[in-house]
C-alpha cells in the first residue's frame, strides 16, 4: 500500500519539476519579445494563443494582464489578472505585484472619482457626475475588498437624486464593515478613544507599526480577537500625549497583500447617518433609530444625529426613552451644548418649561452667543407670559373689580431681553418673525417708544422683504393697532397683490 502512495507523490514532484524547466513556447516568446519592443497589442495576440492552449499558465495569465492594462483594458486586465491570481502554482512574489498593480490602479480611479465630485460642487456640471460614478464603478472593479468607494458612490447617486442607487451602494458599505463595527461595541472600543483606552480594551497587539505624517504619527495596531485579525489606526497629531483611534479593518481577506491589510483607513460613520436619514424620509422610524443608535454606539462624541434620533424616539412613542437618554449625555458631557439644546427641547414640549428654561441657561453659560437657546429663552419666557396673563384676564371677566396681577410683564421684559439678545446675530438682525414678537411684547407692555421703534425699522426692511405676503401681513396688523390706518390699508393693498 505504500508504494503507490509513493508513486503518486513522485510523478507529482516530477511533473512540477518539469513544467518549471519546460521550454516556452513560440506564442510566449514572441509576447516576451513584443514586450520590450513595447508593442503591447502583438503581446496580447501571443499570450491569447498562450492561455486558450494552457489554461493553466499563469505566467501567461499574468503577462495578458501587463499586456491589458498597457492597452488601456482595464476589463481585460482584471479578468486576466483572476485567473493569474487563482492559479494554484502562481507565486507570491506574483500576486503581490498583480496585487499591486491593482491598488495602483484602483488609487487613481479612486482619487479621479474624488476630483471629478469636488469639480461638480464647484461648478455644478452634472457630468462631472457621471465621471465620478464611472471612476468609482472603476476602482470597485479593481479592488473590490475596500469600501471606501461604496460611500463616495451613494454621495454621487444622492446628488443625481437616485436615492435607490445610493441606498444599494450605501447597503453594500454596511454589508462589509458591520462585522468590525460589531466586534468592537462588544469590546467596548469608540472611535475616537485614545490609544490608551484602545490598549486597555483589546490588550497587546499581535503586532505594530507606526508611519510619520506632517506633524505627526499614526499608530498600526494588529490584534487577534477570536482568530481573526483586526487592524487599527490611530492618529497622535502635535504635542497631543496619545493618538485617537479614527479607523479599523476588520478579518481582511486573502487576497490582499500584507502592505494591503496595513494600509492606514479612516472608518467613517457618514454612510450610516446617509442610511439613517433615507429611512427616515421613507417612513422606516425604527429603521433610522437602528442606524442613529448604531453611530451614537460607536462615536458618542458625533452629535449630528441625536436630534434625529430623540425625534424618532418621539414619534415612536418613546418619549421618556429619549428624555432619560438625553438626560444621560448631558451629565456625561456636561458643555456638550448639541445634547443640552435637545434635552432642553424635549423638556419643553412635555411642558416642564422651568426645567427647560434652566437648560437653555447652561448652554448660555458654555456659549453666550448660542442662538438657538436665545431664540427659545425669549419664546418660552414669553409664552409663559401669555400663560400668567390669561389666568389674570379670566379672572378679571369673572370679577370686574379684581386687580390683576401684572407679574407677567416682567416675563415679558425677560424675553423681549433674549430676543435683542439674537438680534446682535447678522442672521437674526432683521429677521421679520423675531421683529414681530419684540413689537407685540412692547406692546403689551405699553412701551410706546419702543413699539414705534420696531415699526421704523421695519418700515426700512420693505426693500428686502417687498415680495413676502407676510411683511405685508404683519406691517398691517401693526398699523391697525397702532391706530395709522391710512398705512394699514397701504399695507393690505400690497400684501393682497402678493397672494
Amino acid at each position: 500500500m505504500k508504494r503507490p502512495l509513493h508513486l503518486v507523490v513522485f510523478v507529482c514532484v516530477v511533473a512540477v519539476l518539469t513544467q518549471g524547466f519546460q521550454c516556452a513556447s513560440p506564442e510566449m516568446s514572441t509576447a516576451r519579445n513584443a514586450f520590450k519592443q513595447k508593442d503591447y497589442q502583438k503581446a496580447r495576440t501571443a499570450l491569447e494563443k498562450v492561455v486558450a492552449a494552457e489554461p493553466t499558465n499563469c505566467e501567461a495569465w499574468m503577462l495578458l494582464g501587463d499586456a491589458n492594462q498597457n492597452l488601456n483594458d482595464t476589463d481585460g486586465m482584471v479578468a486576466a489578472y483572476a485567473k493569474a491570481r487563482a492559479c494554484p502554482d502562481v507565486r507570491p512574489e506574483q500576486q503581490s505585484r498583480m496585487s499591486l498593480t491593482l491598488y495602483n490602479a484602483w488609487v487613481g480611479e479612486y482619487n479621479g472619482a474624488i476630483a471629478s465630485f469636488n469639480k461638480y460642487v464647484e461648478t455644478k456640471d452634472r457630468s462631472e457626475l457621471d465621471a465620478a460614478t464611472t471612476h468609482l464603478e472603476r476602482a470597485l472593479v479593481f479592488k473590490p475588498e475596500f469600501s471606501e468607494p461604496l460611500y463616495l458612490l451613494g454621495q454621487v447617486q444622492e446628488t443625481k437624486g437616485d436615492t435607490n442607487r445610493a441606498l444599494t451602494a450605501y447597503e453594500k458599505w454596511w454589508a462589509m464593515e458591520e462585522q468590525g463595527f460589531n466586534i468592537l461595541k462588544q469590546k467596548g472600543v469608540l472611535l475616537g478613544m485614545s490609544r490608551g483606552d484602545l490598549l486597555k480594551k483589546l490588550g497587546t497587539p499581535a503586532a505594530m507599526k507606526t508611519d510619520t505624517i506632517e506633524n505627526g504619527v499614526i499608530f498600526k495596531d494588529r490584534f487577534d480577537i477570536g482568530g481573526r485579525d483586526i487592524y487599527t489606526f490611530s492618529t497622535r497629531e502635535g504635542t497631543a500625549v496619545d493618538g485617537t483611534l479614527e479607523g479599523f479593518t476588520y478579518n481582511p481577506p486573502s487576497t490582499l497583500t500584507d502592505a494591503e491589510k496595513w494600509r492606514s483607513r479612516t472608518t467613517s460613520v457618514s454612510t450610516l447617518k446617509a442610511m439613517a436619514y433615507i429611512a427616515y424620509q421613507r417612513g422606516k422610524l425604527q429603521e433610522a433609530y437602528d442606524y442613529c443608535t448604531k453611530v451614537i454606539e460607536l462615536k458618542p462624541a458625533d452629535a449630528e444625529l441625536v436630534p434625529l434620533r430623540t425625534q424618532l424616539l418621539q414619534e415612536l412613542g418613546k418619549t421618556d426613552e429619549a428624555m432619560v437618554q438625553l438626560k444621560g449625555l448631558v451629565e456625561r458631557e456636561p458643555k456638550n451644548t448639541v445634547y443640552r439644546l435637545q434635552y432642553a427641547s424635549i423638556l419643553s414640549g412635555a411642558d416642564r418649561t422651568d426645567e427647560a428654561i434652566a437648560e437653555y441657561r447652561k448652554v448660555l453659560e458654555t456659549d453666550p452667543g448660542n442662538e438657538a437657546a436665545l431664540y427659545n429663552l425669549a419664546a418660552a419666557y414669553k409664552n409663559l407670559a401669555g400663560t400668567k396673563q390669561k389666568i389674570e384676564n379670566d379672572k378679571l371677566d369673572k370679577d370686574k373689580k379684581y386687580k390683576p396681577n401684572t407679574a407677567y410683564l416682567d416675563d415679558l421684559r425677560t424675553s423681549a431681553d433674549y430676543f435683542e439678545r439674537l438680534r446682535k446675530s447678522f442672521k437674526y438682525r432683521d429677521d421679520l418673525i423675531v421683529l414681530d414678537q419684540l413689537a407685540n411684547i412692547y406692546e403689551v407692555s405699553k412701551d410706546k417708544s419702543k413699539v414705534a421703534a420696531i415699526i421704523m425699522e421695519l418700515e426700512a426692511l420693505e426693500e428686502k422683504y417687498k415680495t413676502s405676503a407676510e411683511y405685508y401681513r404683519v406691517m398691517e396688523g401693526l398699523y391697525a393697532r397702532n391706530k395709522m390706518m391710512d398705512k394699514m390699508k397701504t399695507a393690505a393693498d400690497k400684501g393682497a397683490r402678493l397672494k
